[in-house]
């Protein structure tokens, strides 16, 4: 046997097998034991058919909290992440030079991990000592404007979550300028020429040539940032630590707390399912509405 033939039968296996081991035996184990009142540590450990479905479902409180709060991270980020990374792009496409040195700039906060991002910001928004307030108050008292009064941005239900928001907008948004600048460069300038000598305004082009021909690149940034904001977890968890009064607690943090601070491996693999039957419904119908738009 060649080392061609090697190759050829054992790189598929190889990848099956990673896949096997790391992606499909622990999905089906948690499928598994989330039928059961589980944890590694208990000698009790016994079925329970879907009681724990049925407890996440009708009883917990705190699991339609989190999913309120996930929600509501994932419209913000998703959706006025969205707009305002198509609205940078489309000017980043008309700057000329200066376009590099912007994408620099709006890519940088990508390159650091979300830990260590979120604990800067945890103590930009310090009401008592962050910079932020202190900034606000610094102009208001040298304009001689009334004192800015001190914001809760951690430490308050109405701010906790817009706070959360603020920091995925600036985290991920400089990802979806580069993916929507590269699909609006890739538009074929001849059609823009076209246009304005037919007297068609920008805003008109914008609308009626860009779009349509992003609209590939407009679905997978919703899409993946759809995916990615149902499961965010660092930024609740360091600058806000789900509070206060579980206010900015999300889905993922709720597993995590569940499982390894009150030991119910079993009820925090019901709550990680109904989680993942969440995310492949909206994948599915963003894919269906995707293949409607496209057929037209």
């Amino acid at each position: 046997m060649t080392s061609r033939t090697i190759f050829i039968y054992g790189a598929p296996i190889v990848a099956g097998a990673f896949f096997l081991i790391w992606y499909i035996l622990p999905i089906g184990w948690v499928v598994a034991i989330s039928f059961w009142d589980y944890s590694p540590i208990g000698r009790n450990n016994a079925p329970v058919g879907l009681e724990n479905y049925r407890e996440a479902l009708t009883q917990d409180h705190v699991f339609w909290a989190a999913t309120r709060n996930t929600a509501y991270f994932t419209f913000g980020n998703v959706v006025l992440g969205t707009l305002l990374a198509l609205v940078i792009a489309n000017a980043l496409s008309r700057t000329g030079a200066f376009t590099r040195l912007a994408e620099t700039a709006y890519v940088m906060p990508t390159l650091f991990s979300v830990v260590a991002a979120a604990v800067v910001w945890e103590e930009i928004f310090q009401p008592r000592f962050g910079i932020l307030n202190n900034g606000l108050y610094f102009i208001t008292d040298t304009l001689g404007l009334p004192p800015f009064p001190e914001i809760g941005w951690t430490t308050t239900t109405e701010w906790s979550m817009p706070t959360v928001i603020l920091f995925g907008l600036w985290k991920f948004l400089g990802l979806r300028i580069i993916i929507l600048l590269a699909a609006i460069e890739a538009v074929p300038r001849d059609l823009y020429e076209a246009a304005s000598l037919d007297g068609v305004t920008r805003r008109q082009q914008f609308f009626h040539i860009t779009i349509p021909l992003i609209k590939p690149a407009l679905w997978f940034v919703v899409i993946a940032g759809i995916i990615n904001s149902f499961q965010v977890f660092e930024p609740m968890y360091v600058i806000t630590d789900g509070g206060p009064l579980r206010s900015s607690i999300s889905i993922v943090m709720l597993v995590a707390e569940t499982a390894f601070e009150r030991q119910r491996f079993g009820y925090s693999a019901a709550i990680s399912v109904i989680l993942f039957a969440i995310i492949l419904a909206f994948t599915a119908v963003l894919f269906w509405l995707r293949g409607r738009s496209e057929a037209k």
